[in-house]
């Protein structure tokens, strides 16, 4: 009996598709350049409201008194709005990533992602993926499903699905470190973002590295996955001739993660912008056989053949017999 194989696909343009088949690898680019970056950031919203519930049910003996013509409540919701906001527009914090749907065949996936449909769909097994983010040491990588959240709830409203483990602990953090500002009279740091340098400033880390993984529920049917290159690394480092520069220091590859990278970071020009990369290696040091990939749907616009697909699988090492190819069903056309 075959081995059923759980797929997330992957939609790019004939010329990501070649670049993949021949190198076998996928790019993973710096998620501050992506066009929908901020649709990562439903997490922040929820943080906020859970951690202004966690001060209002304290029942504090401050909640009667007025701060700067402001009650209690309205001030702690001001200065947590301005700790959100602060995070929402951080940029420098590094991430790369690559972005997949479990959705096989799907119009906006062919329009958004896949050339208007004149690309393809790439199937990759998702156990293979994980095994090769389970060998980086440190949690610097993660592979999973994004989770969709209702990111307009009213504010007081937090419902046990939504306030999990680890909303509740970024809403406990934020509050933590809100308190200890309050608490030595330093709320103008606050307002102004330079406790975001301190130690305890740094509360923002994880939750911004969370939130790569949440999404607003409006996007709930793409049933995105992501494979996220994450470190707490920033772009204003002084010390980048010794970070993902193995390649260029012509030193061999040591670590689980230098060997799944190793050209290392990497840089290409699109549209008026200059974007970082990372090239992941999926053959596992192997350029004849792999297990990656599983199955390539042509899209429903694209004028490849599947003899075209199997003759360039073959080409490059992949088992023919491993891989299914099928043209797309949907009735997505463009017309010239």
């Amino acid at each position: 009996m075959q081995k059923l194989h759980k797929l997330v696909y992957h939609y790019c343009s004939l010329t990501t598709l070649l670049n993949i088949l021949e190198h076998k690898t996928l790019r993973l680019s710096d998620i501050n350049k992506l066009n929908d970056a901020n649709e990562s950031k439903a997490l922040l919203h929820i943080t906020r409201n859970r951690a202004i519930q966690m001060i209002m049910e304290a029942q504090n003996k401050d909640n009667e008194r007025n701060i700067g013509g402001l009650n209690y409540r309205e001030f702690i919701v001001y200065l947590i709005d301005k700790m959100i906001d602060q995070v929402q527009a951080y940029n420098d914090l590094l991430a790369y990533i690559a972005c997949f749907s479990e959705s096989d065949d799907y119009l906006g996936q062919w329009r958004g992602y896949g050339d208007n449909g004149k690309g393809v769909a790439i199937g990759f097994d998702v156990q293979t993926i994980g095994q090769l983010v389970e060998d980086v040491s440190n949690g610097q990588m993660e592979f999973r499903k994004v989770s969709y959240i209702d990111s307009n709830q009213d504010m007081m409203q937090c419902t046990s699905t939504q306030c999990d483990v680890s909303i509740n602990i970024h809403a406990r953090e934020l509050v933590e470190t809100l308190f200890e500002y309050m608490a030595h009279n330093e709320t103008k740091k606050i307002l102004s973002g330079e406790y975001m340098i301190s130690d305890m400033g740094q509360w923002f880390i994880p939750l911004l590295q969370d939130s790569f993984f949440y999404k607003d529920s409006s996007f709930a049917e793409e049933n995105e996955w992501r494979l996220i290159l994450k470190d707490e690394i920033i772009k204003s480092e002084e010390d980048w001739e010794d970070i993902y520069n193995w390649k260029r220091k012509g030193t061999e590859p040591q670590t689980a993660l230098e060997r799944l990278f190793p050209n290392a970071l990497e840089f290409r020009v699109a549209e008026n912008d200059i974007i970082s990369y990372m090239d992941m290696d999926f053959s596992n040091g192997n350029h004849i056989h792999n297990d990656m990939i599983k199955e390539i749907i042509i899209g429903p616009n694209c004028r490849l053949t599947n003899q075209d697909v199997f003759q360039m699988l073959g080409h490059f090492g992949f088992d023919i017999t491993d891989v299914a190819v099928r043209k797309s069903d949907s009735p997505y056309r463009v017309f010239k």
